[in-house]
Formats: structure tokens, sequence, C-alpha cells
């Protein structure tokens, strides 16, 4: 009598077994390639196909090209802040810098409030709470003085323990005796290449994994391989190449050699090239890659410059501080197009969560919305976020305070201090050059009511908050100085010598601390931006 019971019991429980095995066969693996202060338009793929523009004429990136071919490109990419800290933030909790309240790089106002993200639904919570099988890994630059183990990444290259997770070990072996890594691996990019492929090569086709290859290339201070660097100097020279760059190294100021050597950056793109294709090549190797979603992007906009049309570049919120490159390839992902929707980088941890098919609910308060509908649809499908249009809130003390909305079409800017506002319809007119804020009042109003709105909401940072504490963080600074001085005169027992280097040690940091004072000032009155 209670066979058939049995049976069906059974049957529904084979059938479950059966659901779960296919799908944790079709969770994808993902991989998120970020290079620091890369361009909009530094990659040799056009990032928008009517803009010759929108991609160089002299760098090579042909494992990207590549990539895209195989997947989709943006042409309205957002990095969540136009530096590199409340972007690496941001993309790991899929929420604003502002809501986070991290806004800008060194935020003072965070640091004096001590505020904490391990309690952040990460990218690496996602995965696992999809499928604990899941294995996380995050290899290079961190987002801060935070560790990555300490939200939920399970294998990293962290020096130290107790060291800064910043930015020096992209340039030091170690960040205790400050070794200089060896001309073979510039910038880590080596060291990353292996990690990356030995991790791919150790858990692809066993068990899915996401993980995050966050280069500190191509960043100041610029180092790139010698053969790669003359492998440019015999090319054909690009448009913005000059004499300069063709110069021997011992000819050349050293500030160009740090941070403006063309052939240089064009190398430290290539090497950062080949470690994509290194991936992709272990990915193809181990039968993982039609099931691996990739996707190449920048912490921030370029810092070299020029952004092909795009008006500024690093630091500032003008398109060619924001917008970035950004290419996705992987399983239903829509082949060889260009996508034109607006997306942001706090996008991808609710795209992460539906792609690896989680049941756990999303944070009620995340900034992003999945896009897998814009991946497999294009320009068709649309992205339903929880809150209205992308903005971007940079109450900074070292340049202009700023909040910016793009919504629908237009983008509006404000100056925290002096009121000014500046409208500009970013799909016509992208490089920003006529600001209809005259022409327009009744749609720059319907944006700043938004904007306001969402700041409101996340209680964000006050600008004067943040002038408060970074003066007294400068004279929490020249006090130490002054300590450390009195220290130092204390030990030389009158020896002369050691007297005068203490001195001018003082009056060195004194004198920074002068100009840093005076630049907030400066930048506390308003001037234009």
């Amino acid at each position: 009598m209670h066979f058939p019971i049995m049976k069906h019991i059974m049957t529904l429980l084979a059938g479950l077994l059966w659901a779960a095995a296919v799908s944790a066969a079709e969770r994808p693996n993902f991989v998120i390639f970020y290079v620091d202060d890369l361009g909009w338009a530094d990659t040799s793929v056009r990032m928008m196909d009517s803009d010759p523009n929108s991609a160089s004429d002299f760098h090579q990136t042909p494992h990207l090209a590549a990539l895209a071919k195989r997947g989709m490109k943006f042409s309205n990419a957002y990095a969540p802040a136009p530096t590199c800290t409340p972007s690496r933030k941001s993309i790991q909790f899929g929420k604003t810098p502002g809501r986070l309240g991290y806004t800008f790089v060194h935020d003072v106002l965070a640091l004096q409030r001590k505020l904490e993200w391990k309690d952040e639904t990460s990218l690496a919570d996602v995965v696992k709470a999809a499928d604990p099988k899941y294995i996380t890994a995050h290899f290079g630059k961190g987002m801060g003085n935070e560790r990555m183990e300490t939200i939920g990444y399970d294998v990293t290259d962290e020096l130290e323990p107790h060291g800064d997770n910043g930015n020096f070990h992209g340039d030091y072996i170690s960040l205790k005796n400050r070794t200089k890594l060896p001309p073979d691996n510039p910038k880590r990019m080596a060291s990353l290449r292996k990690s990356s492929v030995d991790f791919v090569n150790a858990h692809s086709g066993k068990r899915p994994f996401l993980m995050m290859v966050s280069h500190y290339a191509v960043h100041v201070p610029h180092a790139a391989r010698a053969d790669l660097i003359e492998k440019y100097r015999k090319l054909p020279r690009g448009k913005h190449l000059t004499d300069s760059d063709y110069l021997p190294v011992d000819e050349m100021p050293k500030g160009k050699v740090i941070s403006s050597w063309r052939l240089q950056y064009a190398a430290m793109l290539e090497e950062c090239d080949e470690g994509l294709g290194a991936i992709v090549a272990a990915l193809k190797k181990t039968e993982q890659l039609d099931n691996t979603i990739i996707i190449f992007t920048s912490d921030n906009g370029g810092g070299l410059g020029p952004n092909g049309t795009l008006r500024g570049g690093k630091a500032n919120l003008y398109e060619g501080g924001l917008r970035v490159p950004f290419v996705v390839a992987g399983p239903g992902v829509k082949a060889g197009v260009q996508c034109d929707v607006p997306v942001s980088q706090w996008d991808l941890l609710p795209t992460i969560h539906d792609y690896a098919k989680s049941a756990q609910p999303l944070p009620k308060d995340l900034d992003g919305a999945s896009l897998r509908g814009v991946f497999e649809q294009g320009n068709g499908a649309k992205v339903k976020r929880p809150v209205e249009g992308l903005v971007f809130h940079y109450p900074c003390y070292f340049a202009p305070p700023l909040t910016v909305i793009r919504l629908g079409d237009y983008k509006l800017m404000e100056h925290h201090l002096s009121g000014e506002q500046k409208l500009f319809n970013v799909k016509t007119d992208y490089a920003e050059q006529t600001n209809l804020i005259e022409s327009m009042p009744e749609k720059a109003s319907e944006l700043r009511t938004v904007m306001m709105r969402y700041l409101d909401s996340i209680d964000a940072e006050d600008v004067q908050d943040v002038y408060k504490a970074r003066f007294a963080e400068l004279d929490r600074f020249e006090a130490m100085a002054r300590q450390n001085h009195a220290k130092s005169i204390e030990r030389a027992k009158g020896d002369q010598q050691l007297i005068t280097a203490a001195d001018a040690k003082l009056k060195e940091q004194l004198e920074r601390f002068t100009r840093n004072r005076k630049e907030c000032r400066a930048n506390m009155q308003g001037k234009t931006f």
C-alpha cells in the first residue's frame, strides 16, 4: 500500500539530486581581471566602434581583443570612483563608495571613524553561499589596509600578515625591507601571472572558483620588461609619442621614466595583456573556458592621458576619470558586440549572484543590479537597480569636491562648496564640451533632486567634515614630527652632523604640511572645476 508513495518519494529525491548535480555542474567560474589606472582608450580594442579615438593606435592588447571577439564590450562602463581604493571596495560589495563611507584615496574621515567592512557581503561570500564547493582567490592589489582574507577569500598572495595591503607590494618583494622587484618581474606582473595560472591549473574542472587578478600596473611608478620596451621602440610611432620617448633612459628626466615614458607604458600594458592570455590558455587547457565568465576592466579612468575623446582623467569626475574599458565573455554572453547600456562595477556582485544561482537573498542595501540580461541580450535589455541613476560622491580635500549623477543620457556635476553645476548629454556629447546648465535648468533640477535624495538616504560624507578631519590629521602629523625631532636631537648627544640632519628632516616635513594645508584651503575656496 505504501509502495507507490515510497516510489514517488524515491523518484522525487532522485530528481532533486539530479537537479542539484546539474546545477552544480552548470555553475560557472568567474575571473575578474582588474587593471590599475587604465584609461578608456588605452587598449587596442575600440570601446566605441564609431569612435577611432576610443582605442590606442600604438598599444597592443591582442588577448583582450580576442576576449572582446568572443564576448561583449561596453562603451558606457563606469568605475565606482576616479581613484583606486574606493573602487576596489565598491567592486567587492556591490555598493557605491558613498554608501560604504570611503569615497577617495586616503579618506581621512573614514579612517578617523575607524570604519571596517569585514561584515559586508563580498563577491567571495556570494559564490560560497551559492555553493560551498566554490573556492575563491585574490591576487595582487587589495583595497587599502584590510586583508582580503578577512572578507572571504581562501587564497591570496598577501605578504606580511601585519603589513599594509595597499599599493606597495606592486613595487617591492617585501614591505618590511623594501626589496626591489627584479627586472623580469616589474609591478609583480610575472608573479600575478604565475599565481593566477597555478590557481586555475589546481582547481579548474575540479571545483567552481572565483578569482580576482588585481594588477598594480599600469599605475605609477611605471616599470616594464626591457624586451617589450625594445619591441615598441621599433614599432611605427603612435600619435601621442614624442621624440623624448625615444631618448636613452639616462638622458630622460627621472619623472618621465617613472610616469610618462610611453614606450614603457605600452610595454607594461602588453605584459598585463599577456597575463590575461595565460589565464585564458590555462582555462582552455583544463576545458573550462566555455564555463568561465571573464571580466576585464580598470579601477578608474586613465592616469597617463589623453583619454581618447573623453575629457579629464584620473582623480576627477569628468568621463575620462570614470569611464573605463570593460569586456566580458563567457557562457551565454552575446559574442562580438558592443553594448551601450550604462553599467558600473557595483553591478558585478548581484551579477555574479545571479550566475552562481545563489538561493541566499542579496543584501537589501545594494546599489547594483544583475547585468545578466544585458550580457545575454545587449542593448535590448535594461538594468533594474534598486536606486535611480549612477551617483559618484567625491567630497575629497585634494581636488574639487563634487558629486555627480548619471541618469539616462544626462550627467549633472555639482561642486559641494561653490554650488557650481554642469550638465551634459553624455550620450551625444560624451566629450563633455557643451554645458547645458543654462539651457536645460529643469533637467538639471530633476537630476539634482534624485542625487540629493540618494545622498540623504546613505548619510553621505559631508565635505566640511572631511576638511576638519584632514586639518586635524595634519596637526597630528606635525606634532608627531616635532616629537620625533626632539627625540632625534636627544639621541644625537651634541653630534652636529646628526643634529643638522634631524633639523633638515623636520624642515622638509613642516614645508610639506604647509603645502598640504594650502592645497586644502585653495580647494575650500570653491574654485571652478
